[in-house]
């Protein structure tokens, strides 16, 4: 005679349910952002590196960057271009602030989650740095035309300086031209202990060289 276990019927009745209802959770959690990604802000307008550059071990062909921060308004869109603009022109990719590069996802982080990513939109350029585009444009044009070749391992006071080609940049559009600034290169390499003719200082952190408090002068950078 045929017998119905009911209790076992509502078991497995109940086993169907949960299971129809865990996979509709998991294609809910599929398709919805996450709140990391729910976070991320996708700032407007394009930075524009104009020269094949780097930071630290990052390396930034020339072209248009799109700025994605980690956390919203942590920081700012207009923070992170500034930041941008300030790491470009860092010599040795030690980043001030506890800011730190994490080349394989060309993000800039300073502490989990608080940082932005960069990601390459587009090819082309000229110049350097970044244009009038986005609300970051400084100073493109202030790069000399050609490279200044260090011919052996040198240094200018704390100042290293690797063999090979690098980069003259002018701090301003006047008061010192490009030819002038590579003299007077050439006559620092001169100089190991780094003490400078007045009225010129060294300040190594950027490698740049200034004719006293007046702004005027220029910075180096390795050209790879």
């Amino acid at each position: 005679m045929f017998s119905l276990d009911l209790s076992r019927l509502g078991s497995r009745r109940a086993l169907v349910v949960v299971a129809v209802c865990a996979i509709a959770a998991l294609f809910v959690a599929l398709a919805a952002p996450s709140r990391a990604d729910a976070a991320r802000t996708k700032c407007n307008g394009t930075f524009r590196v104009l020269h094949d550059d780097h930071v630290g071990r990052l390396s930034l062909p020339r072209g248009g960057y799109r700025i994605t921060t980690l956390s919203s308004g942590r920081p700012e869109c207009a923070r992170a271009s500034f930041l941008l603009t300030r790491f470009l022109e860092d010599y040795d990719g030690r980043l001030p602030g506890g800011w730190r590069v994490a080349a394989a996802s060309s993000t800039f982080l300073r502490a989990p989650g608080v940082g932005f990513h960069v990601a390459r939109v587009g090819r082309g350029g000229g110049g350097h740095e970044e244009e009038e585009e986005g609300g970051n444009g400084r100073h493109g044009a202030l790069f000399c035309p050609g490279t200044f070749r260090v011919l052996d391992n040198d240094r200018i006071g704390p100042l290293r300086l690797a063999k090979g080609p690098y980069w003259i940049i002018r701090l301003q559009r006047q008061g010192l031209g490009c030819a002038q600034a590579s003299r007077l290169l050439t006559r620092f390499l001169l100089d190991f202990n780094g003490n400078l003719p007045i009225p010129w200082i060294l300040e190594p952190q950027t490698a740049s060289f200034r004719r006293s408090a007046s702004g005027v002068g220029f910075r180096i950078k390795p050209a790879r």
